[in-house]
Formats: C-alpha cells, sequence, structure tokens
C-alpha cells in the first residue's frame, strides 16, 4: 500500500499524452497518480518521458536497457516490472534479463557496446560525475546527442525510482506495451509469458 493516498483529479485535468492512461477512467498509472499531488511535476514528467520515447535517436532496445539498469542502481521494482516485459518485446533477451536483473552489466551475452553502455548507465547512476574511461566509448559509438538522451533517461528514471522506492508506490496491472503502439512504437513480437 503506498505511503500516501493517491489524490482526486479535478475533472477538467487531462494528460499531455494518453500513454501512460487518463485520470479519469482509472487508467493512470501508479507513479503518475501519484504524481498528481504536484500536477505541474505530473506534466513535466509525462511530456519528458514522451519525448523520450517519440523524439529520441536511442533505438527501443538501448532505450529499454537503460531503464532496466537504472531500475537496477536505483532500486526500483516498479520501473522494473514495467519493463520487463516491454524490454524482451524490444529484443532483450532472457540471458540479458537475467544479467540485468542480477546487476551482472559485464555479462557475455552482451556485446561490447551494449556493455559499454550499460557501464556508463551505472556510473551515471551512481556518481556525481561520470568517467572518462565510461563516457567517451558510449560518446564515440553512440554521438552527443544519444550521449545526453542517455544521461537524461537515468536521470528520470532515477526520480521515478525515487518517488515509486520512497512512497512504496504499487506495481500496475496495466503495462505500458498497449500504449507503446498507439504511439507507433511496435515491437519485434508478442508480449513473452
Amino acid at each position: 500500500m503506498a505511503r500516501i493516498p493517491y489524490p482526486e483529479f479535478d475533472r477538467d485535468f487531462r494528460m499531455p499524452t494518453h500513454i501512460y492512461g487518463d485520470p479519469q477512467d482509472s487508467t493512470l498509472l501508479n507513479v503518475f497518480r501519484v504524481l498528481g499531488h504536484s500536477p505541474g511535476l505530473l506534466t513535466a514528467v509525462a511530456n519528458i518521458g514522451f519525448a523520450q520515447l517519440t523524439g529520441g535517436e536511442l533505438s527501443d532496445f538501448e532505450r529499454e536497457l537503460v531503464i532496466l539498469a537504472s531500475s537496477q542502481c536505483f532500486g526500483s521494482t516498479y520501473v522494473w516490472a514495467q519493463h520487463e516485459r516491454l524490454a524482451a518485446r524490444f529484443g532483450v533477451s532472457r540471458e540479458q534479463l537475467a544479467a540485468l536483473r542480477s546487476g551482472d552489466f559485464a555479462a557475455p551475452c552482451f556485446d561490447g557496446p551494449q556493455r559499454d553502455l550499460l557501464a556508463f548507465v551505472a556510473d551515471v547512476a551512481t556518481h556525481t560525475r561520470a568517467g572518462d574511461e565510461s563516457l567517451e566509448p558510449v560518446r564515440r559509438d553512440r554521438g552527443d546527442r544519444r550521449l545526453v538522451e542517455i544521461i537524461g533517461l537515468v536521470g528520470v528514471y532515477f526520480l521515478v525510482s525515487r518517488v515509486t522506492t520512497t512512497l512504496d508506490i504499487e506495481i500496475d496491472r496495466r503495462e505500458l506495451d498497449g500504449a507503446l503502439s498507439a504511439v507507433g512504437h511496435q515491437a519485434a513480437g508478442p508480449l513473452p509469458g
């Protein structure tokens, strides 16, 4: 049970994007429901999440690696639960999921650039300033734009993770996969069991 109650939304409140649900029909994801205590923050987080989903250059696969690695670094079972099956749909293998879950970001199931990406995510997530040894390989392989997108994802998922862990937000029954399809993100195959 959440440590604070979910707020009631004004009838005229509208989410800036429909992918996270609608507070008027009880489909809004729990993290956004609790952010409803601060409508401006809720709107900002929804907008940045939508921008990261639809306006970035990271592939869906890379984005999900960053999100799952961040969830492990920040200890958020909520974020993991929302993204594990989605990551599998975008090509993250069962072996890679198991390695991410255990925090083994250097596992042999990841190729060199993926290991570099995950090392950088861990560095950003755990240090005030990521070192050159983790930043430079990612910058070389992915460029400055993707580098900034990765840092932004880690930052947003720090916020989401801290809200969900500090306030004991319940894991939703609704997942993001159907919503992502609605904005044109088709995964490689059906959702695994």
